[in-house]
């Protein structure tokens, strides 16, 4: 079972294969279809030390990042050289830096009051972190904390989940549409065969690793 002290962990030990070494070139490419005026706020669901966060910011967004390990948050400060203030709350510890707002702690102890004024939800690495059981509960807890209004950049991957535990796990496109129809009008932007490009995924006995880029719109 992948529980919050296994993510605690992988950040203590330093595997975070996960991290994206650059931003992400899906959201450089369709970040500006949403046509979000400067200032808006975007919600960034267990965000680890991305890149993707200063790019954001740098674009004139607001951001918003929740992630559970205070090592990836006080890591993205210090890698991007940016100063901060922390203060607590009964749920969070809150980094501010600029435009940038990260909470250290869990994503299921959000309330609509922490995203009331968020445009669009970027999720990279929320829905596929979560195993398949944790996945419905999820996605009702995000529709429940984000505004009526907010669309959402989804990037999901799937392959065979008999080759590789997890995480990252499986999302099969079918689910996407099963958690987040009644709520969105879902349009898959891209999908593609990424095995070759992520040799690292050959050599834990992955066949095929497809990725696949939704844009969920209210």
């Amino acid at each position: 079972m992948v529980d919050n002290q296994h993510w605690l962990d992988r950040w203590k030990e330093n595997r975070i294969g996960f991290h994206e070494p650059t931003v992400n070139q899906h959201l450089r490419q369709y970040l500006p279809q949403f046509s979000l005026p400067r200032g808006a706020c975007v919600f960034l669901p267990l965000c680890g030390k991305a890149h993707d966060i200063v790019w954001i910011a740098q674009q004139g967004y607001e951001v918003i990042g929740i992630e559970l390990s205070q090592l990836a948050i006080e890591a993205f400060f210090e890698g991007n050289r940016l100063d901060y203030e922390r203060f607590d709350t009964d749920r969070f510890g809150i980094y501010r830096s600029g435009n940038i707002s990260l909470l250290q702690g869990d994503f299921f102890d959000l309330s609509n009051d922490d995203l009331g004024a968020c445009s669009l939800v970027y999720d990279r690495a929320a829905l596929i972190a979560m195993e398949q059981q944790h996945r419905p509960g999820y996605c009702d807890h995000m529709l429940s904390i984000i505004p009526a209004a907010s669309n959402m950049l989804l990037i999901t991957l799937e392959y065979d989940q008999a080759e590789m535990q997890g995480p990252p796990f499986s999302v099969p496109s079918d689910e996407v549409y099963q958690y987040y129809s009644d709520a969105f009008s879902i349009n898959l932007l891209e999908s593609n065969d990424i095995i070759d490009e992520r040799p690292r995924w050959r050599k834990v006995g992955l066949s095929a690793l497809s990725e696949s880029v939704f844009r969920l719109d209210r």
